[in-house]
């Protein structure tokens, strides 16, 4: 996800996480499985809020079929990685380092995740020495 793409709503990331959980879908089964979670929106919403995000680039349709099928075409961590520069440019001018570790001084991680992270900072590290 290289460009920045309009902002998605609660509602339309709401329609995608049934996408990044089940794949591809029509909108009856996109509207059942919003359904079995609780939503009581209607089919014609489902479909306005699957075209909204076609629109905006998160979203693809396939015609082919009986009935449209709609895949994402963005990755939960490619939305998440967009969504924190947004929150970067919007609190800290567009920079991420203190953006980061303002999140990490009030979250708490297992050793697992603090394992993971160390490794991310050494591979970091490497990359930064390689471009000198």
């Amino acid at each position: 996800m290289s460009e920045a793409r309009p902002a998605v709503s609660d509602s339309e990331r709401e329609v995608l996480e049934v996408l990044w959980e089940h794949g591809p879908a029509a909108v009856r089964e996109v509207h059942e499985r919003l359904a079995r979670q609780g939503s009581q929106w209607s089919r014609s919403t489902v479909i306005t809020l699957l075209q909204r995000l076609e629109k905006k680039g998160y979203v693809a349709s396939d015609k082919s079929g009986f009935a449209f099928t709609f895949r994402p075409t963005v990755t939960r961590e490619e939305l998440g990685h967009q969504r924190l520069r947004e929150l970067a440019d919007e609190l800290f001018e567009g920079k991420t380092a203190p953006l980061l570790l303002a999140f990490a001084r009030r979250e708490r991680f297992t050793r697992d995740e603090i394992k993971e992270l160390r490794r991310l900072i050494d591979e970091l590290a490497r990359e930064s020495k390689r471009g000198r």
